[in-house]
């Protein structure tokens, strides 16, 4: 192998390792998606998403169970009758399953 090869690939690992997001991030990604959500709503919802937001995201991030994989992060929510997965990676999640949002 060549050093350079070798240079690039630490460069990709080390990346990967430094983007890899914390259970804070979940929690902030959360939050914005229940506000994002919640702002396609009537002006009650909104408000009620702009107030609890960040109790329900707080909520939902001390329920998930986060499985580091150094490069990478999974992350488990159950939440009664739904499960929600993401996958974190690069400083950005997503969703592998969960509740089916409308298109």
């Amino acid at each position: 192998m060549k050093p350079t090869s070798a240079i690039v690939i630490a460069s990709i690992l080390g990346v990967l390792i430094f983007t890899n997001p914390k259970i804070d991030n979940y929690e902030q990604y959360i939050h914005q998606a229940i506000t994002q959500e919640t702002s396609h709503r009537d002006g009650l919802t909104q408000a009620i998403g702009t107030l609890f937001g960040g109790v329900a995201s707080s909520f939902i991030a001390n329920s998930t169970v986060r499985n580091n994989y150094v490069l990478f992060s999974i992350y488990d929510s159950d939440l009664g009758n739904q499960h929600l997965k993401y996958v974190g990676i690069l400083g950005n999640f997503f969703q592998l399953a969960g509740p089916k949002k409308d298109q």
